[in-house]
């Protein structure tokens, strides 16, 4: 029980550090209008695990990386390079051979197993993400 504790403490504290970066520390002169990239993050947290469920995790992290296009001024961009640190660096997840590459090159070297476990892994996280963007990130934080 202190272990899915202390995980769950993890994920909380990550997904609160990238709710108060993307809420706090965005640079305007690179993204531009701040408050449309907060609402388009929000609802791209929002409905991801949704897509996640529906499509699996390969195909949403390609849906991410097709809408991000690399930009770190898209929001959707940002979702997936905050999926890619924590799921990269997480203590629960061990990669075995798939140790390199982003994280959709990773997802596609691993079998069913590992993958059924990173995908409750990121529906774990993303729940957190979820509640930290709603109260936060969405209509402004009001």
């Amino acid at each position: 029980m202190s272990r899915l504790q202390t995980i769950e403490q993890k994920r909380a504290k990550v997904a609160w550090s990238y709710i108060d970066y993307v809420n706090n520390d965005l640079d305007p002169k690179e993204i531009g209008d701040i408050q449309k990239f907060k609402n388009e993050y929000c609802s791209t947290v929002m409905k991801l695990s949704s897509l996640i469920l529906t499509n699996g995790l390969g195909q949403t992290l390609a849906f991410l990386k097709s809408k991000g296009k690399g930009d770190k001024t898209k929001p959707q961009e940002k979702v997936y390079q905050h999926l890619q640190e924590w799921l990269t660096s997480a203590d629960v997840i061990n990669w075995g051979r798939a140790t390199e590459g982003e994280l959709i090159e990773r997802v596609m070297k691993i079998d069913n197993n590992k993958y059924r476990f990173v995908t409750m892994q990121t529906l774990s996280f993303l729940n957190w993400l979820k509640r930290f963007a709603d109260a936060v990130l969405k209509d402004g934080g009001e």
